[in-house]
């Protein structure tokens, strides 16, 4: 185990909010002012010593993350180092920490470029993280309308839900985003689907006021 190892071993979700809970009650951002009085400066050597621990606790955590090179370069936004690596041999389907793939780290990011390469390089285009969000979920809530288009083109499945039971089009509705809306009723998602809680999409727009996609989920026959 590396050092980078044994500090993230240590990183419970407690130690982390006492770490936290403690910066904030005596650091004000940009200011170095105490929040309660605001009187004096305390830039101090305890001052610096905590700066230097978030920051370092910042790195650790996304040392945590588990992402591998090629996520890295496919996050940078960088095609052809992501080309590299998989001529190198490197996993194009691997998983980060979370369940996450570079594929989902691209249609995130709207990178259609990268996505290309990557679908082309054998990514399965419907995989699911720990969550169960799948690359089209990922550009769904983003509202990536141009991912969308390139997953949909590639045959990605449009009804995989989450651990919620929530699909890409419910997804879509809950955003009020009416152009992957349409993409996803054109390319057969099922207007009625429904979450764990029974919500469909017509409630989830209704209770968002996502008045202008009403008319195109009850035309597609939503109920």
């Amino acid at each position: 185990m590396n050092l980078t190892d044994s500090y993230c071993s240590m990183l419970t979700p407690v130690s982390l909010v006492h770490f936290y809970s403690l910066n904030m009650s005596f650091i004000t951002p940009h200011t170095g002012y105490l929040p309660l009085t605001m009187k004096k400066p305390v830039f101090s050597t305890a001052l610096c010593i905590q700066l230097l621990l978030f920051v370092a606790v910042g790195s650790l955590l996304t040392a945590c993350d588990g992402n591998t090179e090629l996520m890295k370069h496919t996050l940078d936004g960088d095609p052809s180092a992501v080309q590299t690596d998989l001529a190198n041999g490197a996993p194009v389907d691997a998983r980060n920490n979370f369940g996450w793939t570079a594929l989902m780290h691209a249609a995130r990011q709207d990178q259609t470029a990268t996505m290309a390469v990557l679908i082309d390089a054998g990514a399965d285009i419907n995989a699911q993280d720990d969550d169960g969000w799948t690359p089209l979920m990922r550009a769904t809530t983003k509202g990536n309308v141009a991912a969308v288009q390139l997953l949909l083109q590639r045959k990605a499945d449009t009804e995989l839900a989450d651990k919620n039971n929530w699909t890409p089009l419910l997804w879509a509705s809950n955003r009020g985003y009416g152009d992957i809306l349409e993409l996803l009723i054109a390319n057969g998602a099922n207007v009625n689907a429904k979450g764990k809680n029974g919500r469909t999409a017509l409630y989830l727009a209704r209770n968002e006021k996502h008045n202008h996609i009403l008319d195109v989920l009850q035309k597609a026959g939503a109920k």
